[in-house]
């Protein structure tokens, strides 16, 4: 009987995604292939192969994702090249040596080799990466690292070792790459090993060919990746991502945070636009730069930002607000001139509260939103597009700022639109403007601005049940229901232990007593912050007016009311 031998496959490392239910290719090679080169099936690269003596062009796919039979494929073509890219984790790194470097030598990569066994990389293989004579230097690894910790532990190893790493020298795959915040940045990618007609090959200690196997390429890779140090190497990620993290903050400057800021706003303005919804972001960063650096106020401000945003490239063609430019451009400076200042000059406000560069990520998106709220504010205030409803005011506003109505319902948001919230401590002529309609309504209602009707009722007079609320009924008719045979006379005479006429005050109405609220907080001329402190001390905690209770608006009002004569 003849035996089959069938190869196991090969093992899923831990802490690697996969990508199941992909089809596989029939070869188990090619399964190998994808295996070790297929973590990151989007963004892969291909080319077409070169002539002799040139350089390949390659370009990048973002139409399709890669799959096993793809990679398999186009790996076989000879008239195709395939390269991919990192994920965040990897289970191998590279080493790119062009055939120019000083390092393209055998002596030069025995000293790289004794240089990565620093970190526990002991085990590599060298390939020849194309006619070009160019090397790789694959080291693979027994179980997934972090990506970006490898990338650094290797640029720190090679540093320390007087290896200078340059594209076109030696350049290390997974490169350190910058944290993309707005958009994606990728890892830079590679060419995949021995494809067949590029001239790649296996390579001896002293650079001679052994060799363009597959399966002899993944035996090897299989050896080395068994003896690797990882126990030395994953000490050597957490030291090198330690050491890149504090590296900023030490080697940057001379240059103060102030020059940093403006270089990176001169720099965000200098791309311009590369994309769609990128508006707002431009022209705070326009405005900041002219007010704060350029000293420009009001309508010099406006003026500049307006000429300089219709000029950055791209403008034409991806900004989608062409056609109300200069309203978001008014509401643009007028916002930022309320938060920042000219740098000659005096701070607007304590240096405690500034904003940049102390927040974290999630308070500056939450800052941003709430900039873009005023943003739209304005924007619909001078369009007179602002509508009174509060459902139609907060699509409005959702809409033109682009954020969620979640977000515009939190409670932190509420006092920039909402007309029961809208209390600003702006001056008087930056009042919100929803405030106006409160005061015309007390006013209309005899409550004057800043002197609200007291509500506390006489303690010297009692307060007697009303005849209306009594359970007995004080008439002929209830008299003679209770005058029967079997129950006897309750009495001939109508007597009742209450007054009949009590003293009440008159109730008020709810949004009489909101007005008188607003009305009162503007005349004290408080801050937000101030009003929140004065409710959370007399409320248990409740800070805003919203947790209130319709009864303790009353009580509220009668506090500020209180608070009014003491500073008489």
């Amino acid at each position: 009987m003849t035996t089959v031998h069938v190869q196991p496959p090969r093992s899923q490392p831990q802490g690697i995604p996969f990508f199941p239910l992909k089809p596989s290719p029939a070869s188990p090679l090619g399964q190998q292939l994808w295996d070790c080169f297929g973590r990151h099936p989007w963004d892969f690269l291909q080319a077409s192969t070169p002539a002799p003596g040139k350089k390949a062009q390659w370009m990048t796919v973002k139409e399709h994702p890669l799959g096993p039979r793809l990679l398999w494929q186009r790996w076989q073509d000879p008239e195709q090249l395939i390269g991919v890219r990192f994920t965040h984790e990897t289970l191998y790194a590279l080493l790119d040596i062009d055939a120019g470097s000083p390092y393209c030598n055998a002596e030069a990569i025995a000293q790289v080799r004794a240089a990565l066994e620093t970190i526990g990389i002991t085990r590599t293989l060298l390939l020849r990466s194309s006619h070009s004579n160019g090397l790789h230097l694959y080291m693979p690894l027994a179980e997934s690292v972090k990506t970006f910790d490898l990338a650094v532990a290797l640029q720190e190893c090679l540093k320390a070792q007087g290896f200078g790493s340059a594209k076109g020298q030696l350049e290390i795959f997974p490169n350190v790459k910058t944290y993309g915040v707005e958009r994606i940045i990728l890892y830079n990618g590679h060419r995949l090993p021995l494809q067949p007609g590029t001239g790649s090959c296996l390579l001896d200690d002293n650079l001679n060919p052994i060799g363009d196997s597959l399966e002899q390429f993944f035996g090897w890779w299989d050896g080395a990746a068994a003896h690797q140090d990882m126990g030395e190497l994953r000490h050597a990620l957490k030291i090198g991502r330690d050491n890149h993290r504090q590296r900023p903050r030490r080697s940057r400057s001379p240059l103060s945070k102030v020059e940093v800021w403006r270089q990176d706003l001169e720099s965000d303005m200098q791309i311009g636009w590369t994309g769609h919804h990128q508006t707002n972001h431009l022209l705070k960063v326009i405005a900041c730069h002219g007010h704060v650096f350029l000293e420009l106020e009001r309508e010099d401000l406006i003026a500049h930002a307006l000429n300089t945003a219709i000029h950055l490239p791209g403008y034409r063609e991806y900004c989608r607000h062409q056609h109300d430019i200069r309203f978001r451009v008014r509401a643009w400076c007028k916002a930022v001139q309320h938060y920042y200042w000219p740098l000659s000059s005096d701070p607007k406000r304590e240096q405690k509260t500034q904003v940049p560069p102390t927040l974290n990520l999630n308070d500056q998106r939450a800052e941003e939103a709430r900039q873009r709220i005023r943003v739209a504010m304005q924007v619909l205030q001078d369009r007179e597009a602002l509508p009174v409803a509060i459902k139609q005011r907060a699509e409005a506003i959702a809409r033109e700022a682009h954020i969620s109505s979640k977000t515009l319902y939190r409670a932190e948001n509420l006092e920039l639109w909402h007309p029961e919230y809208c209390l600003k401590d702006h001056e008087p002529e930056e009042l919100c403007k929803l405030v106006e309609p409160a005061r015309t309504l007390a006013s209309e209602k005899g409550i004057e601005v800043g002197e609200a009707r007291s509500l506390k009722q006489p303690h010297s007079q009692e307060v007697y049940t009303p005849e209306k609320s009594m359970k007995c009924e004080p008439s002929d008719t209830a008299l003679a229901k209770s005058n029967s045979l079997n129950r006897g006379v309750r009495g001939e005479g109508l007597r009742f232990p209450q007054v009949s006429e009590p003293w009440l005050p008159p109730p008020i109405p709810v949004y009489e007593v909101q007005a008188a609220i607003q009305a009162k907080v503007y005349a004290l001329k408080w801050s937000l912050e101030q009003v929140r402190q004065f409710l959370a001390e007399r409320f248990q905690g409740r800070s805003h007016i919203w947790e209130l209770q319709a009864h303790e608006l009353t009580t509220y009002l009668y506090y500020l009311q209180v608070e009014g004569l003491a500073h008489v």
